[in-house]
């Protein structure tokens, strides 16, 4: 175990001497996320108000048909009314953007309204067009047209508003605003740890194994008294604590970006909840669904990493584990998946799962025993696969 300790102090100190590592480590996740972050969001938020305050140019087609819709229409005055469209070209236009949108009447439509019958209209917009504002705007002229109309039935028939509501629905939401909040921003956190600690655990890994034999270190540490257990233990404690170091860094530029980019626009409840939810018992218990899921990305990427030539060769071999990592992520993140018995079994799903529950106080500790014992199980299946690499001369000194 002492030269083991050697080995990992030795393989530590040179890694923290690679600015590229601590760039990648510090760096990328405590400043340039941050940052990314909040510019994206303020970009997002800029780009929302500037379509609201955007005109929208549409067509009436047929509103001589529903009279009334022409004085709807123009109670937003950001709608503009195009005159003189042909009803043939009203769909190229959009397509071409010529037009935002258009309100299609059919020529029965009083006649409908008139009997007192259903009367129905078309409202053409493309939906992947500024924030959807065109069909909003749309929609809501058609919906108080349509609250006109049916004002006037009931009055003219002089009955009760309420005869048209006979079930008076009242919603109740037992979730509490930690468990919604669990559900949503769990969802998100698993993705940044992964991101951030297979990347820092590729970048150390391939450095400790490919970049070792690029240099011709290798052979002078596989002289030393160490075993080739001890030597391959020492990389893999090494490479974990970096891609913990990098998860943990995620977690504190979240916080901050929290705290002091867009704090103030989080209502004062919500951020009392926010803040009651990091506490030590929620961030101790995602630590230790980090420490195996760290393991097994060490003992992978390590794995991997030595059966390559060079620095290079190690990082396109590497590549395809980045694919197969992020499939379960975006699995958890999809309506009805759960944790339990089954998909506690699924490594790096069972990851985004509980992440979720554990954020919003719904874990259940048998599941989570279970993503444990899943985690730990792979990662010690990866490194004892990684020894027996390392124990082939071929691998080695493969060229």
């Amino acid at each position: 175990m002492g030269r083991t300790l050697v080995i990992a102090k030795k393989e530590m100190k040179d890694t923290l001497r690679d600015r590229r590592t601590m760039l990648l480590l510090v760096v990328f996740p405590m400043v340039v996320m941050p940052a990314l972050m909040l510019l994206i969001l303020r970009f997002t938020e800029r780009q929302a108000e500037s379509a609201d305050a955007e005109y929208v140019e549409i067509a009436l087609i047929g509103d001589e048909y529903a009279p009334g819709l022409r004085q709807a229409v123009a109670a937003d005055t950001q709608i503009v009314v195009v005159p003189g469209v042909r009803p043939d070209d009203v769909r190229n236009l959009i397509r071409r953007d010529s037009l935002d949108g258009a309100i299609v009447v059919p020529s029965d439509f009083q006649d409908r309204v008139d009997a007192d019958a259903q009367a129905s209209m078309m409202i053409l917009f493309q939906s992947s067009r500024s924030f959807d504002v065109t069909e909003r705007r749309l929609r809501d002229v058609v919906e108080a047209y349509d609250d006109e109309i049916v004002s006037g039935r009931i009055s003219r028939l002089a009955l009760d508003p309420d005869l048209f509501d006979a079930i008076d629905t009242q919603e109740v939401d037992l979730a509490t605003l930690q468990e919604v909040l669990g559900q949503q921003v769990g969802g998100f956190l698993p993705y940044l740890f992964v991101i951030f600690m297979l990347t820092a655990a590729m970048n150390v890994g391939i450095d400790l194994s490919a970049g070792e034999k690029e240099r011709g270190t290798l052979e002078t540490l596989l002289s030393s008294p160490a075993t080739r257990f001890e030597i391959v233990v020492g990389k893999f404690l090494v490479i974990s604590l970096v891609a913990i170091a990098s998860a943990f860094a995620a977690i504190v530029s979240i916080s901050l970006v929290v705290r002091f980019g867009i704090g103030e626009e989080i209502p004062p409840e919500i951020m009392e909840v926010i803040w009651s939810i990091l506490n030590v018992k929620v961030i101790a218990m995602l630590a230790t669904l980090l420490i195996p899921l760290a393991a097994f990305f060490a003992s992978a990427v390590l794995a991997i990493a030595i059966m390559a030539k060079s620095f290079k060769e190690a990082q396109g071999s590497l590549m395809p584990l980045m694919m197969v990592v992020i499939v379960p992520v975006l699995l958890g993140v999809l309506p009805g998946m759960e944790l339990n018995a089954r998909t506690a079994l699924v490594p790096i799903l069972n990851v985004s799962l509980a992440t979720k529950d554990v954020i919003s106080g719904t874990i259940n500790p048998l599941h989570l025993a279970i993503s444990y014992a899943s985690l730990f199980a792979l990662a010690g299946l990866s490194l004892w696969f990684c020894v027996k690499w390392f124990s082939r001369e071929e691998t080695l000194f493969r060229n």
